[in-house]
């Protein structure tokens, strides 16, 4: 099995004044994983992942903060974070993102 997303096809999700999510690959398509574009600008957020997930980042900085580590990712850098993490995310940026399984599946 195959499954093509064009951009035209991909759904823009508003998640917050300044953090959006272009959705490519969902939990319809797949239940094992998904893929999306993340964008936030002067964004920040604390979160606990029901998901594995990676992030790569194609533009600006990510910054993720694990208890009292930061860690800033710039363009072409990833992290991969197990699931039931607890972190805070922020900047501004443009990401990939893959969860495992397909975000919103549980």
């Amino acid at each position: 099995m195959y499954k093509v997303v064009r951009q035209s096809e991909a759904v823009l999700r508003k998640i917050a004044d300044n953090k959006f999510a272009t959705n490519y690959i969902t939990k319809d398509i797949s239940s094992n994983m998904s893929l999306a574009v993340l964008e936030g600008k002067n964004y920040q957020e604390e979160t606990t992942t029901k998901y594995s997930r990676i992030y790569y980042v194609l533009d600006g900085e990510l910054i993720l903060s694990f208890d009292s580590e930061k860690v800033f990712l710039k363009e072409n850098d990833s992290c991969f974070i197990s699931e039931d993490t607890k972190y805070e995310i922020a900047g501004t940026f443009r990401a990939i993102v893959i969860n495992s399984p397909a975000f919103g599946g549980r």
